[in-house]
Protein backbone atom coordinates (compact mmCIF):
# COMPACT_ATOMS: atom_id res chain seq x y z
CA UNK A 1 0.00 0.00 0.00
CA UNK A 2 2.80 2.39 0.92
CA UNK A 3 4.53 1.68 -2.42
CA UNK A 4 1.29 2.40 -4.26
CA UNK A 5 0.83 5.72 -2.47
CA UNK A 6 4.46 6.64 -3.17
CA UNK A 7 4.00 5.81 -6.85
CA UNK A 8 0.83 7.95 -7.07
CA UNK A 9 2.61 10.90 -5.40
CA UNK A 10 5.55 10.53 -7.79
CA UNK A 11 3.22 10.60 -10.78
CA UNK A 12 1.51 13.73 -9.45
CA UNK A 13 4.83 15.47 -8.95
CA UNK A 14 5.98 14.40 -12.42
CA UNK A 15 2.79 15.77 -13.94
CA UNK A 16 3.29 19.06 -12.10
CA UNK A 17 6.87 19.27 -13.35
CA UNK A 18 5.77 18.48 -16.87
CA UNK A 19 3.25 21.30 -16.79
CA UNK A 20 5.58 23.69 -14.98
CA UNK A 21 8.53 23.44 -17.37
CA UNK A 22 6.81 24.89 -20.48
CA UNK A 23 5.28 27.61 -18.33
CA UNK A 24 8.71 28.39 -16.91
CA UNK A 25 10.24 28.60 -20.40
CA UNK A 26 7.48 30.95 -21.57
CA UNK A 27 7.93 33.12 -18.49
CA UNK A 28 11.70 33.28 -19.02
CA UNK A 29 11.20 34.20 -22.67
CA UNK A 30 8.82 37.01 -21.75
CA UNK A 31 11.21 38.28 -19.08
CA UNK A 32 14.06 38.17 -21.61
CA UNK A 33 12.08 40.19 -24.16
CA UNK A 34 11.06 42.78 -21.57
CA UNK A 35 14.63 43.06 -20.31
CA UNK A 36 15.96 43.49 -23.85
CA UNK A 37 13.42 46.22 -24.58
CA UNK A 38 14.21 47.94 -21.29
CA UNK A 39 17.95 47.88 -21.95
CA UNK A 40 17.44 49.07 -25.54
CA UNK A 41 15.25 51.97 -24.40
CA UNK A 42 17.70 52.82 -21.62
CA UNK A 43 20.64 52.91 -24.03
CA UNK A 44 18.64 55.04 -26.49
CA UNK A 45 17.70 57.46 -23.70
CA UNK A 46 21.31 57.76 -22.53
CA UNK A 47 22.53 58.36 -26.09
CA UNK A 48 19.86 61.00 -26.69
CA UNK A 49 20.85 62.86 -23.52
CA UNK A 50 24.50 62.80 -24.56
CA UNK A 51 23.58 64.09 -28.01
CA UNK A 52 21.54 66.91 -26.50
CA UNK A 53 24.47 67.94 -24.29
CA UNK A 54 26.71 67.99 -27.37
CA UNK A 55 24.09 69.91 -29.36
CA UNK A 56 23.91 72.60 -26.67
CA UNK A 57 27.68 72.81 -26.70
CA UNK A 58 28.04 73.30 -30.46
CA UNK A 59 25.13 75.76 -30.52
CA UNK A 60 26.85 77.90 -27.88
CA UNK A 61 30.22 77.59 -29.62
CA UNK A 62 28.90 78.59 -33.04
CA UNK A 63 27.00 81.53 -31.56
CA UNK A 64 29.99 82.87 -29.65
CA UNK A 65 32.56 82.22 -32.36
CA UNK A 66 30.39 83.84 -35.03
CA UNK A 67 30.50 87.13 -33.16
CA UNK A 68 34.31 87.00 -33.09
CA UNK A 69 34.46 86.04 -36.76
CA UNK A 70 32.31 89.02 -37.74
CA UNK A 71 34.46 91.40 -35.70
CA UNK A 72 37.49 90.22 -37.64
CA UNK A 73 35.93 89.73 -41.07
CA UNK A 74 32.83 91.94 -41.22
CA UNK A 75 29.35 90.65 -42.03
CA UNK A 76 29.02 87.52 -44.20
CA UNK A 77 27.14 89.74 -46.64
CA UNK A 78 30.57 91.06 -47.66
CA UNK A 79 32.24 87.65 -47.99
CA UNK A 80 31.11 87.24 -51.63
CA UNK A 81 29.88 83.71 -51.06
CA UNK A 82 28.69 81.58 -53.96
CA UNK A 83 26.36 78.61 -53.57
CA UNK A 84 27.76 75.09 -53.98
CA UNK A 85 31.27 76.52 -54.18
CA UNK A 86 34.33 74.96 -52.55
CA UNK A 87 36.24 78.26 -52.30
CA UNK A 88 33.31 79.81 -50.45
CA UNK A 89 33.10 76.92 -48.00
CA UNK A 90 36.86 77.01 -47.53
CA UNK A 91 36.74 80.76 -46.90
CA UNK A 92 34.12 80.32 -44.20
CA UNK A 93 36.21 77.58 -42.60
CA UNK A 94 39.32 79.75 -42.63
CA UNK A 95 37.43 82.47 -40.75
CA UNK A 96 36.16 80.06 -38.10
CA UNK A 97 39.24 77.86 -37.77
CA UNK A 98 41.24 80.12 -35.39
CA UNK A 99 38.49 79.86 -32.77
CA UNK A 100 37.93 76.10 -32.89
CA UNK A 101 40.01 73.26 -31.48
CA UNK A 102 40.47 71.10 -34.56
CA UNK A 103 41.36 67.41 -34.40
CA UNK A 104 41.50 66.77 -38.14
CA UNK A 105 40.84 68.59 -41.40
CA UNK A 106 39.53 66.73 -44.41
CA UNK A 107 38.61 69.55 -46.76
CA UNK A 108 36.38 67.78 -49.29
CA UNK A 109 38.04 64.39 -48.89
CA UNK A 110 37.04 61.28 -46.93
CA UNK A 111 37.82 60.98 -43.22
CA UNK A 112 35.73 63.53 -41.32
CA UNK A 113 32.24 62.25 -42.02
CA UNK A 114 30.51 58.89 -41.83
CA UNK A 115 28.44 57.53 -44.70
CA UNK A 116 25.76 56.77 -45.50
CA UNK A 117 24.01 59.68 -43.83
CA UNK A 118 20.25 59.30 -43.61
CA UNK A 119 17.31 61.66 -43.51
CA UNK A 120 14.92 61.42 -40.58
CA UNK A 121 12.64 59.35 -42.81
CA UNK A 122 15.37 56.75 -43.22
CA UNK A 123 16.11 57.57 -46.84
CA UNK A 124 19.74 58.10 -47.79
CA UNK A 125 20.90 61.73 -47.71
CA UNK A 126 24.66 61.54 -48.35
CA UNK A 127 26.75 58.67 -49.66
CA UNK A 128 30.07 60.42 -50.37
CA UNK A 129 31.83 63.74 -50.13
CA UNK A 130 31.02 66.48 -52.58
CA UNK A 131 33.60 68.82 -54.15
CA UNK A 132 31.88 71.93 -52.77
CA UNK A 133 31.99 70.83 -49.11
CA UNK A 134 34.51 71.53 -46.37
CA UNK A 135 34.71 69.10 -43.46
CA UNK A 136 36.59 68.94 -40.19
CA UNK A 137 36.45 67.23 -36.79
CA UNK A 138 36.61 69.01 -33.45
CA UNK A 139 38.72 67.69 -30.54
CA UNK A 140 35.53 66.62 -28.75
CA UNK A 141 34.77 64.26 -31.64
CA UNK A 142 32.03 66.22 -33.38
CA UNK A 143 32.16 66.14 -37.18
CA UNK A 144 31.30 69.37 -38.97
CA UNK A 145 30.38 69.83 -42.62
CA UNK A 146 30.28 73.32 -44.16
CA UNK A 147 28.27 74.11 -47.27
CA UNK A 148 27.18 77.33 -48.91
CA UNK A 149 23.61 77.00 -50.16
CA UNK A 150 21.29 79.29 -52.11
CA UNK A 151 18.74 81.25 -50.13
CA UNK A 152 15.98 79.16 -51.75
CA UNK A 153 17.46 75.87 -50.55
CA UNK A 154 18.15 77.27 -47.09
CA UNK A 155 14.52 78.34 -46.76
CA UNK A 156 13.02 75.24 -48.33
CA UNK A 157 15.16 72.52 -46.73
CA UNK A 158 16.62 74.15 -43.61
CA UNK A 159 13.64 76.30 -42.66
CA UNK A 160 15.47 79.64 -42.37
CA UNK A 161 14.80 82.75 -44.44
CA UNK A 162 18.01 84.47 -45.56
CA UNK A 163 18.64 87.31 -48.00
CA UNK A 164 21.58 85.79 -49.88
CA UNK A 165 23.55 82.54 -50.28
CA UNK A 166 24.90 81.65 -46.87
CA UNK A 167 26.87 79.16 -44.82
CA UNK A 168 25.21 76.10 -43.34
CA UNK A 169 26.94 74.10 -40.63
CA UNK A 170 25.80 70.47 -40.51
CA UNK A 171 27.07 68.82 -37.33
CA UNK A 172 27.21 65.16 -36.37
CA UNK A 173 27.21 65.68 -32.60
CA UNK A 174 28.39 62.15 -31.76
CA UNK A 175 30.98 62.03 -34.51
CA UNK A 176 31.68 58.68 -36.10
CA UNK A 177 29.10 56.82 -34.00
CA UNK A 178 25.78 55.70 -35.44
CA UNK A 179 22.99 56.30 -36.36
CA UNK A 180 24.34 59.14 -38.56
CA UNK A 181 20.81 60.37 -39.10
CA UNK A 182 19.54 63.91 -39.53
CA UNK A 183 17.37 64.90 -36.59
CA UNK A 184 18.81 62.15 -34.41
CA UNK A 185 22.53 62.86 -34.07
CA UNK A 186 22.95 65.29 -36.98
CA UNK A 187 21.72 68.89 -36.75
CA UNK A 188 22.11 72.03 -38.82
CA UNK A 189 22.75 75.72 -38.14
CA UNK A 190 22.50 78.62 -40.57
CA UNK A 191 24.66 81.75 -40.68
CA UNK A 192 22.19 84.60 -41.20
CA UNK A 193 24.09 87.87 -41.63
CA UNK A 194 25.52 88.49 -38.15
CA UNK A 195 24.01 85.57 -36.23
CA UNK A 196 23.74 81.81 -36.06
CA UNK A 197 20.22 80.41 -36.28
CA UNK A 198 19.11 76.83 -35.64
CA UNK A 199 17.76 75.16 -38.75
CA UNK A 200 13.98 75.41 -38.56
CA UNK A 201 14.01 78.87 -36.97
CA UNK A 202 11.33 80.01 -39.44
CA UNK A 203 9.76 76.68 -40.33
CA UNK A 204 10.03 73.10 -39.05
CA UNK A 205 7.64 71.63 -41.59
CA UNK A 206 10.08 68.88 -42.69
CA UNK A 207 10.87 67.85 -39.11
CA UNK A 208 8.83 64.67 -39.09
CA UNK A 209 9.47 60.96 -39.52
CA UNK A 210 8.42 61.13 -43.17
CA UNK A 211 10.54 64.18 -43.95
CA UNK A 212 14.15 65.28 -44.28
CA UNK A 213 14.66 66.35 -40.68
CA UNK A 214 17.04 69.12 -41.73
CA UNK A 215 14.90 71.70 -39.92
CA UNK A 216 14.71 69.84 -36.60
CA UNK A 217 17.31 71.83 -34.66
CA UNK A 218 14.93 74.62 -33.68
CA UNK A 219 12.22 72.15 -32.72
CA UNK A 220 14.59 70.26 -30.43
CA UNK A 221 15.56 73.51 -28.73
CA UNK A 222 11.94 74.62 -28.40
CA UNK A 223 11.00 71.22 -26.95
CA UNK A 224 13.40 71.79 -24.05
CA UNK A 225 16.29 70.03 -25.77
CA UNK A 226 14.48 66.78 -26.38
CA UNK A 227 13.48 64.72 -29.39
CA UNK A 228 9.70 64.40 -29.50
CA UNK A 229 9.04 63.72 -33.18
CA UNK A 230 9.51 59.96 -33.10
Amino acid sequence: MRNLIHEVDFRKNSAKSAFALPDLLIALTIIGVIAALFISNLVASINEKRNMVALKKIQNSLTQVTQLVIVDNMSPLYWNLSEYDYESAQKAYSFYKPYFKILRECSNQQGCWKYPTKYLSGRVYLTHTEPYQYMFTLTDGMNVLINVFSKEIIEEEFGVKVSAPSVVFIVDVNGDKKPNQVGSDIFAFVLDEDRILPAGADSTYNCNTAGFGLACTARVMNDNWSISYY
